[in-house]
């Protein structure tokens, strides 16, 4: 696999040209939109996958280190999730009203996350993120929101079509220094409803102290603290960073790895909090599709009775150090950091952007789809990190003969 391979995305090119006609951008997804700068060597179309490999239209393969943007954790279509939705098929996906599937997932996932008094279902993380801002602001009765990193496109302010009286009530502040906040706080006393905090990934370890801070911050202030765990539930440990840090928030949302793929999330927490749902009024049609719930209920037992992180560390780990290794071989300033089930892909260079894009046109004609954070699943195994270890390296060697990180 180091060495490059003759592959053609003719196809898939052609299929994304008929797509720019009738859908904005081409894709649903803004992050699985392809390149126009790698239109010779990137995919616009996975057609199958199977385990850790991926398929294109054109009929390339492809180990995958995207994994879907993070929900697959196991792998693709890994066996116990797949019995699991087709027996659950078999019986109906939506009903009149609710199905048993709604408690009995709830009552397994209040087991094994810290914070989880109450849980409620819905299909996106970024949908379940705006929940829980709407639980914070109508059990504390106020309107500011604290954020720190991206909680999905519903509650990102930054952008146009944002009216400005809610974008007055959301303020982002940085990952890992609790000053900004308790500044804030202070200045906003009775002000404030919820700090709502996504974990950053190369400085993913400043949140040992950093979470303790905005607790202690959270408690002195009567503001309700919510966990973003969309990525890092069942990944960076199965209750994520909660669980990781050892500290608990008031709010949590679960998404992506909770159901290996299947459109599912979750926002759970204490029953103070939770129980102002119905006031609040959230409320969905597909809240509780049973398709979701039960892979979900298949994912926990997997994990239950398999050790999914300790693997997702493993293979991690060999990654990082594999690839490390080849970038100081080589003298270039490129590195993982981070922890390893979530390492972020550095570029420490002026023209990282560039680098990044070539980075990823070199693996893609050695067989790899990366992403700028590389995600390992429970079915990449030691080989196959080996092989991809050697094919990364090869793509940052071809960039060294071409001089491109000559500055």
């Amino acid at each position: 696999m180091a060495t490059e391979t003759k592959r053609s995305v003719e196809q898939s090119w052609k299929l994304f040209g008929r797509a720019e006609e009738v859908i904005p951008m081409g894709t649903q997804t803004h992050s699985k939109a392809p390149r126009s700068s790698m239109r010779d060597v990137e995919p616009c179309y996975l057609v199958r996958g199977e385990g850790c490999r991926v398929w294109d239209l054109d009929g390339n393969e492809y180990i995958d280190f995207r994994n879907g943007l993070g929900p697959i954790s196991l792998g693709y279509r890994y066996p116990a999730v797949d019995e699991a939705i087709r027996r659950q098929l078999d019986s109906g996906i939506v009903f009149s009203y609710s199905h048993p599937l709604e408690v009995e997932v709830a009552e397994e996932l209040i087991k094994v996350l810290p914070c989880a008094e109450q849980v409620r279902f819905l299909k996106t993380g970024g949908e379940a993120m705006a929940a829980t801002h709407r639980l914070a602001r109508a059990y504390t009765g106020r309107d500011q929101i604290l954020t720190c990193g991206y909680h999905g496109w519903i509650n990102t302010m930054s952008k146009t079509g944002v009216p400005e009286a809610t974008r007055a009530t959301y303020t982002a502040l940085p990952w890992g220094d609790k000053r900004p906040f308790e500044e804030f706080l202070q200045a906003h006393p009775g002000d404030v409803a919820a700090v709502s905090v996504a974990c950053s990934y190369g400085d993913i370890e400043q949140g040992h102290q950093f979470l303790k801070d905005l607790r202690e911050l959270t408690n002195q202030y009567g503001v309700v603290l919510i966990y973003d765990e969309i990525v890092m539930g069942f990944r960076l440990r199965r209750a994520g960073a909660q669980e990781y840090f050892g500290v608990t928030p008031d709010l949590a949302v679960f998404a992506k790895g909770i159901s290996n793929g299947v459109p599912l999330s979750c926002y759970v927490g204490n029953r103070a909090v939770m129980g102002t749902v119905q006031e609040a009024v959230i409320s969905s049609t597909f809240g509780g599709d049973t398709l979701g719930l039960a892979a979900a209920k298949a994912v926990l037992d997997v994990y239950a009775n398999n050790d999914v992180i300790g693997t997702i560390w493993a293979r991690g780990e060999q990654l990082h150090a594999g690839f490390n290794a080849h970038c100081r071989r080589l003298d270039v300033p490129v590195c993982f950091k981070g922890a390893a089930p979530v390492g972020q892909l550095v570029f420490d260079h002026p023209n990282s952007g560039d680098l990044f894009l070539r980075f990823n046109a070199e693996v893609l004609k050695r067989g790899l789809i990366i992403y700028s954070v590389c995600y390992t699943s429970f079915s990449h195994t030691e080989a196959i990190i080996d092989s991809s270890v050697a094919a990364m390296g090869a793509s940052l060697e071809a960039m060294k003969n071409d001089g491109l990180f000559d500055s």
